[in-house]
């Protein structure tokens, strides 16, 4: 799983120099679990017509090619040996080898496909020409708005433009890893493909031009702010420090933060003060003077006030809703 039992931490007492890692703070409330990982080896010519879907996909391409399009996208995804492919959108889609040809169900033909002894999803003449590896992953249902927004529907990492050598070599160890057999072969993939999914994430940002979210803890600018911000979201930060540590000025960070997050800083800051509160109500008894004191708030009735603002309910009611 990709996530830490309790997201929360105490409420730090340093200052602006403590910078945190929000793409594992977003990973732990988002509660992302593996419930399946397989290897597809086909040959010949094929298009599959797959349904809409509630959880997220990975495919990493190892070997030829294979064509995704989207209903809705304007125009196909073609991966290639090296990329790898996140979508959580839900829209139901076409794969194929060749999109020229008219799709069959792709969920009748998953059903009768041969899947070896070794997990392996193999159909078509003679040897493969493509061969990927695909995860799939449960989100919270809770959190499936913040993946939203913090993902495009489709990322396309490319592997000519991932400068993430560990994605590379993960890619390597699941050629050699799922094709071999061996003995706890599909724990194995399951767990590369958990790993690979948080190093697409990251090449995705840096390296694959993600808009949004991801593009922004990349951003030289206004990742520093993202960064100070997840690091003590308990602080009662100001623009001028965000700013000062972001390099620009107050109006510039305010305009490029909102531009690629959506939110202004201390918006962004109050929203994520709020999904660590809802967080917390949901999985524990602290009490809510306790909380509201480790998210910054001077009491229990302003931190009360703020978060029935964001939700429409009171902390206690919500808690109440949620268990």
């Amino acid at each position: 799983m990709l996530h830490d039992p309790d997201p929360m931490r105490a409420r730090p007492a340093s200052g602006a120099d403590d910078a945190g890692d929000p793409l594992s703070d977003v990973l732990a409330l988002l509660r992302i679990e593996g419930g399946a990982s397989l290897r597809i080896a086909a040959g010949g010519a094929w298009s599959l017509r797959l349904p809409a879907y509630a959880y997220l996909k990975f495919i990493a391409q190892i070997e030829g090619r294979q064509w995704i399009l989207v209903d809705g996208a304007e125009a196909p995804i073609c991966l290639e040996p090296g990329d790898c492919l996140v979508m959580h959108g839900g829209r139901p889609f076409v794969v194929a080898s060749d999109l020229s040809l008219p799709p069959v169900d792709g969920v009748a033909h998953f059903a009768g496909a041969h899947q070896g002894e070794d997990g392996n999803v193999r159909w078509g003449d003679g040897e493969p020409d493509v061969v990927a590896v695909a995860g799939r992953f449960e989100v919270a249902p809770a959190q499936r708005a913040l993946l939203a927004e913090i993902l495009p529907p489709e990322l396309h990492v490319k592997a000519a433009s991932s400068a993430a050598p560990a994605l590379r070599a993960l890619l390597d160890l699941f050629r050699d890893e799922a094709g071999a057999g061996a003995p706890g072969q599909r724990l194995v993939v399951a767990n590369l493909a958990r790993i690979a999914l948080v190093q697409a994430l990251r090449a995705g940002g840096a390296h694959g031009g993600a808009d949004g979210w991801l593009g922004a803890l990349a951003d030289p600018k206004v990742g520093p702010a993202l960064r100070l911000l997840h690091g003590d979201p308990a602080r009662h930060w100001t623009l001028p420090e965000l700013a000062q540590a972001s390099g620009m000025s107050r109006s510039a960070l305010a305009l490029r933060f909102k531009t690629l997050v959506g939110k202004a800083p201390l918006q962004y800051l109050q929203h994520w003060r709020m999904r660590l509160a809802q967080q917390a109500l949901r999985q524990g008894s602290e009490p809510v003077a306790t909380l509201a004191w480790r998210l910054g708030y001077a009491s229990e009735s302003a931190f009360s006030a703020s978060f029935k603002q964001h939700t429409g309910m009171a902390p206690g009611q919500f808690r109440r809703a949620a268990a």
